[in-house]
Parts: C-alpha cells; sequence; structure tokens
C-alpha cells in the first residue's frame, strides 16, 4: 500500500498522488524526525520598572523586538495597602535574550 511522505497517510495502490497534499506517494514511510528536548532555561532579572503602566510599555517594546518577558510585582501584602501605579515591577527574561533586552532597555534605564 502506498503512503504520502508529507501527510503520511495510506491510499489504495490505484492512487499515485495524495489528493490533499499533491504529493507522489512512497512504498515506505520515512522516519519521523527526532523532537528535540527543550531545555530548561534560567529567566534573569533584568531591570526593575517604577510601576505597572512603565513595565507594560517596556515589555511591548521587548515584545516588538521578539523577546519574551515576566513581569512581576510587589508583593500582595503591599498591594493591598497601596496604589498599582506605586508598585514597581521587576522584568525577566530568557538567560539567552538577556542582553539584547538589557541593550533595547537601557536608554530608558539611564533617565
Amino acid at each position: 500500500m502506498p503512503y504520502c511522505p508529507k501527510c503520511r497517510d495510506e491510499f489504495q495502490d490505484r492512487v499515485k498522488v495524495c489528493p490533499d497534499c499533491n504529493v507522489a506517494l512512497v512504498e515506505k514511510l520515512p522516519p519521523l524526525p527526532k523532537k528535540r528536548k527543550k531545555k530548561d532555561e534560567p529567566l534573569v532579572h533584568i531591570a526593575t520598572a517604577p510601576n505597572e503602566a512603565v513595565a507594560n510599555m517596556w515589555a511591548d517594546i521587548l515584545k516588538e523586538h521578539g523577546i519574551r518577558c515576566l513581569l512581576k510585582g510587589g508583593e500582595l501584602r503591599a498591594a493591598m495597602y497601596s496604589l498599582t501605579y506605586n508598585q514597581q515591577y521587576e522584568i525577566h527574561v530568557l538567560d539567552s535574550q538577556a542582553k539584547k533586552a538589557a541593550q533595547i532597555l537601557a536608554p530608558f534605564l539611564e533617565q
């Protein structure tokens, strides 16, 4: 029985081309590619924003450059007794992106 090398569906002998993928069928399927294992990468603190609005602005700037980040606000106890605009937010990125992220935010941190 022939198989489609792209979608890996099985067909009757009279079928020569996969109707979905438009690819010539083969008699034997190639092996599946090995999946890469995800490595756990540590998060690194790169900056502290003075409030939530600034933290979100910096997060958006990093996102525009393809860098995802994690914002960590103040303690919950502090949040109950103060307004959110007074809380500092830490910005964390993956260790492999820390240098680039710090360079992107450097102009904002100098002020």
